[in-house]
């Protein structure tokens, strides 16, 4: 068994055993990640690569967005589906104009979203 095989058995016991605020949290870490690769793949003019990872930054904050429940009495709901439509926006030009500046706003975003996770996470 290689490398790759092993890790992708350890990736998938982890969410296969992950609480649901576990999985949220792993979901902002690999969007954030792949920005932080685009980012630098678009500094290195790397066009292909810095296309890929915001594309998959896109699909989990996709996600994310697919994943709040609306039924939840309150704004937060209705906020965070603004923030991951506005973060999926800033991808998209960030992606068009090959530019950091949206992507930075994003991790930004998330990041701030990911320390809240964590809380609620660690408290659970």
């Amino acid at each position: 068994m290689g490398y790759q095989e092993v890790n992708n058995d350890y990736l998938r016991t982890q969410v296969m055993s992950a609480s649901p605020v576990k999985i949220i949290v792993m979901l902002y870490e690999g969007a954030i990640k792949n920005m932080k690769i685009a980012k630098l793949a678009i500094e290195e003019k790397d066009i292909v690569r810095a296309h890929q990872n915001l594309r998959r930054a896109q699909d989990i904050i996709k996600e994310l967005k697919s994943s709040v429940d609306l039924n939840v009495e309150g704004d937060v709901p209705e906020h965070l589906v603004r923030l991951y439509e506005y973060s999926n926006n800033q991808l998209v030009t960030a992606n068009l104009a090959k530019s950091t500046e949206p992507i930075d706003n994003v991790i930004h975003i998330l990041s701030e979203l990911l320390d809240s996770w964590k809380k609620l996470a660690e408290s659970n």
